[in-house]
């Protein structure tokens, strides 16, 4: 016969998992690089249940911090969702920075139609903005990055409570902020490219006027295409101690955006 204790204790763990997994999904299944669509759902999935799992003997979770009644547990689900949801999108805010880049950089060079399907986010992006974005990637995971969000993850249960998730003004202000530094970010990186296909342009100009007899829309177009490849390939040199350096802003900040969301 099973002892009534051990029954017990195995129902409270599986309380305790159920309210892990509702934070921890969400976070997953929104993050870059596992909320690509080019992981499975099914892999998402067992990520969360491995996680989870792990978890469910660190953190200060009890079953008694789920909701009795439906209505509640509904709030509940919505305040951790929510919770996800911010952290996931400011954390994708470099990411996105360096998208902005590349399309902005591929629209001067004459390359604005000529776009990819990008793999992570299921959306069509630029040439430029796509080879950039895999870069950013292959350095997030060099640094060990994604130990970021997994250690913001573990602790976030300490300073946000299950349910308890508290949105005030400095959180609206924290994500603007971020949102300029992704802008301000954005023209660092495609300041090079961008200027030297903006010379490019003016050059062609003076000589169209200069030389009328050269095709300038013939000779326009590849040459402004050469010059944008050259500096992009140029600007890679300064390209990988710039997302280091946002990444370990990302670090500092991440933190402490979810410290504050907990009131």
């Amino acid at each position: 016969m099973v002892d009534a204790s051990l029954l017990n204790w195995t129902m409270n763990q599986f309380l305790a998992l159920v309210i892990i997994m509702i934070r921890v999904g969400p976070l997953l299944f929104l993050m870059p690089i596992t909320g690509s669509r080019n992981v499975p759902s099914q892999v998402k999935i067992l990520l969360t249940a491995a996680t989870s799992l792990i978890l469910v003997s660190i953190v200060p979770v009890r079953a008694e911090q789920l909701p009795a009644t439906m209505l509640g547990f509904c709030v509940f689900v919505a305040s951790e969702v929510s919770f996800a949801v911010i952290l996931a999108v400011f954390a994708r805010l470099i990411f996105d920075a360096v998208q902005l880049a590349g399309q902005m950089v591929d629209i001067q060079m004459g390359m604005g139609m000529a776009g990819v399907m990008d793999p992570q986010f299921g959306i069509q992006v630029s040439l430029t903005g796509q080879f950039w974005n895999l870069i950013a990637i292959l350095i997030f995971l060099a640094i060990n990055g994604h130990h970021l969000y997994i250690s913001t993850l573990a602790e976030s249960f300490t300073w946000v409570k299950p349910g308890t998730l508290h949105i005030s003004g400095a959180t609206f202000e924290g994500m603007m902020q971020g949102m300029t530094r992704m802008f301000f970010m954005a023209v660092k990186i495609m300041a090079p490219a961008s200027a030297a296909v903006f010379f490019s342009h003016v050059a062609m100009g003076i000589i169209a006027k200069t030389v009328p007899q050269v095709p300038i829309l013939i000779v326009g177009m590849p040459l402004n295409i050469g010059v944008g490849f050259i500096f992009i390939g140029l600007s890679l040199i300064y390209f990988l101690p710039l997302m280091v350096s946002q990444f370990e802003m990302l670090g500092r900040i991440l933190p402490k955006l979810a410290q504050g969301l907990g009131g």
